[in-house]
């Protein structure tokens, strides 16, 4: 078996929930452009103060409830294919010392338009990428990203990820090796985009695994950097106080 050319996974399109005072949601922010670290790269969510703050979990809510849609894949291969996502999300939950549950499978679609009525904190989608909105490339690979809400007013200012999402395309995963290890595997397809979910962008550097390409040279799961950057959006940061207003439904 040939190794695959080089595969560019597609930059995460992380869009923007404002929750005002009323609350009042707003959708007109698709996504903002972030310096890239050399070994890790954290989103950043601008406030109404001017103040920015990292935009990441909540790392004191009861878990972050994940669901799978396969709809794409071949039913004779879901089973495998649900293992490796599930060695992706202990992992993350592992470095990030945050607690995910499993809370079965779905038939929801992610879309731009739609992640905030997702049944899951976050969804994995192994799809036809023609029945979502986001932009792939022929050479895309997965898609990942996060929905964070920002508030104001008496109680202060804040922010915290409320969605995250995951989309694995199938004709270029089926081009991968599967399991994981280094170069071009599924299991690195899988880890990029959940370290996306948990709220990391791509990076400069190439023996990272958030590199947006993967290439024969890709490390072996989640590299010094990326480590580093897990830990910055987990349970070490502290917890966030988010005020009973913010009414994006809890799945805790």
């Amino acid at each position: 078996m040939t190794t695959p050319r080089a595969l560019k996974f597609v930059l995460a399109v992380l869009l923007l929930c404002l929750v005002m005072v009323t609350p009042m949601i707003a959708w007109n922010f698709t996504g903002q452009k972030t310096a890239l670290g050399t070994n890790y790269t954290l989103r950043s969510a601008q406030l109404a103060s001017g103040a920015s703050t990292t935009a990441r979990w909540n790392p004191c809510q009861q878990a972050i409830t994940w669901q799978v849609n396969m709809s794409g894949w071949p039913a004779s291969k879901r089973s495998a294919m649900l293992k490796q996502i599930t060695a992706a999300v202990t992992k993350v939950s592992k470095v990030t010392g945050m607690t995910y549950r499993y809370a079965g499978t779905t038939t929801f679609t992610p879309r731009q338009e739609n992640l905030v009525s997702a049944p899951a904190d976050i969804v994995v989608a192994v799809i036809n990428p023609k029945t979502t909105n986001f932009s792939f490339t022929e050479n895309s690979l997965g898609y990942g990203g996060v929905l964070w809400a920002t508030w104001y007013g008496g109680d202060g200012e804040g922010a915290a990820v409320v969605r995250g999402y995951a989309v694995l395309i199938p004709a270029g995963m089926n081009k991968l090796k599967a399991g994981f290890g280094g170069g071009n595997t599924q299991g690195n397809v899988i880890l990029h985009e959940m370290a996306h979910a948990a709220g990391l962008d791509h990076v400069r550097s190439k023996a990272q695994q958030m590199y947006p390409d993967l290439t024969a040279k890709s490390p072996n799961g989640y590299a010094a950097g990326d480590l580093q950057g897990l830990v910055k959006v987990g349970k070490k940061a502290g917890c966030i106080t988010v005020p009973s207003r913010v009414n994006i439904t809890d799945y805790n």
